[in-house]
């Protein structure tokens, strides 16, 4: 299992003069520390996150920087975009990193985005399946033409192709059963969300899994689970509830489909009813003991941890020295831990040196520039 995390959303912690020189020294960081690789959100028009509309200019500047992570798009909303745009782009971003980039793609939730770029909202998963099909002809083709619903084009030849072989991966994030099976039938993996429980997820792996089996692909699964670590247990899981409950209304408003939280639900629920199976949040030994019951139900191959170490009272765990050690202990128990019972694809767990992908030569050393840090580390 692959361990990331998600870099933080600029707004989190920047000031608008200088609002990206801690996330690049917070990527350089993780990368020090051993993390696998890293994520990017996305969004358009919005201006509570100012700095998420252009992730592939971000990815680039993280890409110069690091050597190891991949870079990871958790979600890029396809359908706003020309998929023939976004072939460009993500190829040379592939050269850019030295093949470490993977495409994930949503279709959106936020109407306002499709309404200011001229897409009929309705027609949004449609126009991302034909956009997945162009990415792969134009990555894999000389030229290619195409003849569909949402888009018509004739001999197009699209450079630079990718560095990676055949294609950067394209996975897609999903909820509910129909768009996760799509997932599977379409897509080089699934990204599982993080405010769904772990026993909703299971089911959806399982739908997953034969969805991609039945298509010949061989599953692939990153999941999202948000995460508060400190020396007291109850503290980090008010910090996780005072964290998500807002966020959750916020999806609400926002379109978002949240089927294992009800309407009205507030903190006098209590963790144990709201959050169950969602929170990873506790002492260090609460947290790995959360991630090994999740890689175990759900055999995810990827475990991305979002918002590290953030809340009251949580101090900075996650990307401490402290949280080195703690990466290391969670790697290791998840390199002894059995696969799932369903799970036919045990060698995905063997040993290995976290980096680039398998087949993706590694670039010559950068030299990396010089990046203000803050005093007392990043985090």
């Amino acid at each position: 299992m692959k361990f990331g995390i998600m870099v933080p959303r600029e707004s989190d912690f920047a000031d608008e003069d200088d609002p990206y020189s801690r996330m690049y020294a917070y990527c350089e960081r993780a990368e020090e520390l051993g993390f696998d690789f890293c994520t990017f959100t996305h969004h358009r028009f919005s201006p509570e996150r100012p700095y998420l509309s252009s992730p592939f200019v971000m990815m680039s500047a993280i890409a110069a920087r690091t050597s190891t992570l991949q870079l990871i798009t958790t979600v890029f909303v396809l359908p706003l975009y020309h998929p023939l745009d976004v072939a460009e782009a993500v190829g040379q971003l592939d050269h850019v990193s030295g093949g470490r980039v993977v495409l994930g793609v949503g279709a959106g939730y936020r109407q306002y985005e499709a309404d200011a770029v001229g897409v009929p909202f309705h027609q949004r998963v449609s126009r991302m399946t034909e956009s997945i099909e162009i990415l792969r002809a134009a990555w894999t083709q000389e030229s290619i033409s195409f003849h569909g619903k949402h888009f018509d084009f004739d001999d197009v030849t699209v450079v630079p192709k990718p560095r990676q072989h055949p294609h950067p991966p394209i996975w897609i994030g999903a909820l509910e059963a129909k768009p996760v099976a799509r997932a599977g039938r379409i897509a080089d993996g699934w990204i599982a969300p993080s405010l769904q429980t772990i026993d909703t997820l299971s089911t959806r792996a399982a739908l997953y899994r034969d969805a991609a089996s039945g298509a010949g692909r061989t599953p692939v699964i990153c999941l999202e689970r948000d995460v508060v670590v400190g020396t007291d247990g109850n503290s980090a899981r008010d910090a996780w509830m005072q964290r998500n409950l807002p966020l959750l209304r916020y999806y609400r408003r926002q379109g978002a489909s949240l089927p294992d939280f009800p309407e009205g639900a507030s903190e006098d629920d209590g963790l144990a009813t709201i959050t169950k199976g969602c929170a990873v949040a506790g002492t260090p030994d609460d947290c790995i003991e959360t991630i090994m019951h999740a890689r175990d139900v759900i055999g995810c191959e990827y475990l991305q941890l979002m918002n590290l170490g953030a809340g009251p009272g949580t101090g900075r765990t996650g990307t401490s020295a402290q949280g080195q050690g703690h990466l290391h202990r969670a790697r290791q128990r998840g390199h002894r831990a059995q696969t799932h019972p369903g799970d036919h694809r045990a060698d995905r767990y063997r040993h290995r040196r976290p980096g680039l992908p398998a087949g993706v030569r590694r670039p010559h050393r950068r030299v990396r520039p010089r990046v203000h840090r803050e005093p007392g580390g990043v985090g």
